[in-house]
């Protein structure tokens, strides 16, 4: 969404009553449904009366830039006041919360937005009330702005690292996040949204790391708990058993055990495999079974399957074959495939052509690294 505007949107932003537009679309985001909120932004193309303030049906919230610009000033005026100290006791926190929400959805790199919230979030987990409910609030908002049909949002830097920050506080306290969710609802949307999208494959990244150390963590614990050690056990020393030392027992982890791993790379997989011309699925692959080898044989057989049937001679897909076949990890059958499928696909290709020029590329590269150090 850009953020210019029309002369005639200037003007019309001096009219309306602010603060009932801010209400409306502060209320909309603060929602909490079955499903993420889906939300669009009206342009002049979509012309509405002028005491509409927003559409919604089911989770579809639909919201008239004109509008959006208007709460955004009556907001901003919220946090400027809050930041200044100048706190309006009577609604405190909820709604310098509801007035940085708006602010994100005008505008996704707005800092001091994005910080506030994560200020007060932190004062919540100080006092420690309604820690795992706020925590889930905050996802289910951020979400649902990475989701949404925003170009900005699906690809915002800012929005990402809160969504990090905000996973490293369900961390923080045990609770637990299905990163095989997260892969399938979040990651692969906003993938699909953002082409190429940087941001939101780093975030993949990250999760894939937390679910390695958390599940390797958790095979370390067991000689950590109280039941073996001997003249410990938990029976004959109330309060001293591992049950009731926070952190001590692998059960106590946040659930973000190993078996997420096959549920990402699967979801990782259908994705790059559905957008074969998009380097940043292959990109995430490669460092998935870099870490995972032993997922490697499954996946790229399958690839190179779909690649012989639906001729992928395309210069993504064979970064991916080239440096797979490459890695010191990957064995001989799996080099074997590749190199049967690039032939067969060198075959039916016209010479010079960037098919062609891909393919040979792809051989050159593993003559040349295959058996080098990685």
């Amino acid at each position: 969404m850009s953020r210019a505007l029309d002369d005639d949107v200037k003007r019309a932003i001096k009219e309306g009553d602010h603060e009932q537009v801010f209400t409306r679309i502060a209320d909309a985001l603060s929602q909490r449904l079955p499903e993420l909120l889906e939300i669009e932004m009206l342009g002049r193309s979509h012309m509405v009366d002028e005491q509409t303030i927003l559409l919604q049906d089911g989770p579809a919230i639909a919201v008239p830039k004109l509008r959006l610009v208007q709460a955004f000033l009556y907001a901003r005026r919220i946090l400027e006041k809050h930041v200044e100290g100048l706190r309006d006791e009577t609604n405190g926190d909820g709604l310098v919360l509801r007035a940085t929400a708006v602010m994100l959805l005008m505008d996704p790199e707005h800092l001091t937005a994005a910080n506030t919230r994560k200020r007060l979030l932190q004062d919540t987990i100080k006092s420690g009330t309604d820690i795992e409910s706020r925590l889930h609030d905050e996802q289910y908002l951020i979400d649902s702005l990475l989701t949404s049909r925003l170009h900005r949002h699906t690809k915002s830097p800012t929005l990402w690292s809160h969504r990090q920050w905000l996973m490293q506080r369900f961390q923080d306290h045990g609770l637990g996040i299905d990163a095989t969710d997260t892969m399938k609802r979040v990651i692969s949307v906003a993938a699909e949204r953002h082409p190429r999208n940087y941001y939101a494959w780093l975030h993949a990244r990250y999760l894939t790391k937390a679910v390695s150390e958390t599940a390797s963590r958790g095979d370390n614990l067991p000689g950590m708990r109280g039941d073996n050690l001997p003249g410990m056990r938990g029976d004959n020393l109330p309060g001293m058993r591992g049950d009731n030392l926070p952190g001590m027992r692998g059960d106590n982890l946040p659930d973000m055990r190993g078996d997420n791993l096959p549920g990402m790379l699967d979801a990782a997989k259908k994705w790059a495999m559905a957008h074969h011309d998009d380097i940043s699925g292959w990109a995430f692959l490669m460092f998935f079974l870099d870490r995972h080898p032993e997922y490697a044989a499954s996946v790229v057989s399958e690839a190179t399957r779909l690649a012989a049937s639906f001729h992928w001679r395309n210069e993504s897909v064979w970064y991916f074959f080239r440096n797979i076949a490459a890695r010191p990890w990957c064995d001989k059958g799996c080099r074997e495939g590749v190199e049967a499928t690039r032939l067969a696909l060198l075959s039916g290709v016209e010479e010079k052509s960037p098919g062609a020029r891909f393919l040979e590329q792809a051989s050159s590269w593993i003559q040349t690294y295959s058996s080098a150090p990685v």
